[in-house]
């Protein structure tokens, strides 16, 4: 009797579950951040799978093979989610085009150590880097350090809490400061690499910063905070919109592969992470991880001419909070 009781129990838990993941993937996918709610919930998606597993353990103890099946839902609604970090491709693709190397690097406003960022940019010599959380004495420091590789930059307006800049190792066709109607602006430039134009952006979309706030606020804070998300997040792909070679965007972008801004960005650009995914082959650069992480805030995103090859995170943060973020392209 107390067995039956046990297993009933089980059943009623793992019916549960099918059915609030199932009422989860639809809201995700027909309301998405709709409510302060869900958007929190669209948050921490990787959590919500955890208990899969444990039933999946359970039931094959008990031997109730039939619930294996609605089980086995989650398990695919994850998969199909972040396969590209799951999988491992056994190669990887080799080609003869020119390499283009990018990093974004959230060096962090409250950082003083210059001569480690420094040395963070200098030990993987991207072409083009763009840093956000940047304060105009750190910018002064990795000008005088940078000078000799990188001789052309340009830094978005001020702000209390850092703003964005860019350096590059080639000269500047243009450039120019974006308005985000947020607190940081977007630092544009156009360069020429191998004799192809590339546009790249340095971003930083609006954070949450919930800690801060009162408990009755939050459902307030969260929908005004992914408004503006969202806002930036367009303001960028209207003007990039604009442009027809390779485009590239360094971004902290504050926000997962399961959020709207996401989704914006998605829409027209492709997450070079996602799309290099993992290579269980390949050999990494000294200090790195290929970036496989499920909880990705800091991306580059691309389209255009290029192919991206490998996306890694730098294991020395130079004193930040954030790992930078290297990806490498071919350029066809």
């Amino acid at each position: 009797m107390v067995k039956k009781e046990k297993q009933s129990k089980l059943q009623t838990g793992v019916i549960i579950y099918f059915t609030l993941i199932g009422i989860w993937l639809i809201s995700w996918l027909v309301v998405g951040d709709a409510n302060w709610f869900l958007t929190l919930l669209n948050r921490i998606v990787p959590f919500l799978f955890i208990p899969a597993p444990v039933l999946l353990v359970w039931v094959a103890f008990v031997r109730r093979l039939k619930l294996i099946i609605p089980l086995m839902v989650p398990v695919f609604i994850f998969a199909s989610l972040y396969h590209p970090y799951l999988f491992p491709k056994l190669t990887k693709p080799t080609t003869e085009d020119p390499e283009l190397k990018i990093m974004t690097y959230n060096v962090l406003f409250s950082n003083s150590n210059y001569e480690a960022v420094a040395g963070v940019i200098l030990d993987y010599l991207p072409d083009l880097v763009a840093l956000q959380e940047v304060q105009p004495e750190m910018m002064n420091e990795l000008i005088v350090r940078l000078h000799d590789e990188y001789p052309y930059h340009l830094m978005g307006t001020t702000n209390d809490y850092g703003t964005t800049a860019v350096f590059s190792k080639h000269s500047l066709i243009e450039f120019y400061v974006l308005d985000l109607q947020a607190d940081r602006p977007a630092v544009v430039v156009r360069t020429k690499v191998n004799n192809k134009e590339i546009t790249f952006v340095a971003v930083h979309l609006l954070a949450y910063n919930l800690w801060w706030t009162k408990l009755p606020d939050i459902p307030e804070v969260v929908m005004q905070r992914t408004a503006s998300q969202n806002r930036q997040a367009r303001i960028v792909i209207d003007e990039i919109s604009k442009e027809h070679g390779i485009v590239i965007v360094g971004c902290d972008c504050n926000s997962y592969e399961t959020t709207s801004s996401y989704r914006i960005f998605g829409k027209f650009m492709n997450n070079a992470a996602r799309q290099t995914g993992w290579f269980l082959s390949e050999s990494e650069l000294p200090g790195t991880q290929q970036d496989r992480y499920l909880q990705h805030i800091d991306y580059v995103w691309y389209d255009g001419y290029v192919t991206a090859k490998s996306v890694y995170k730098i294991q020395d943060n130079g004193g930040s909070d954030h790992f930078p973020v290297l990806a490498i392209f071919d350029m066809k």
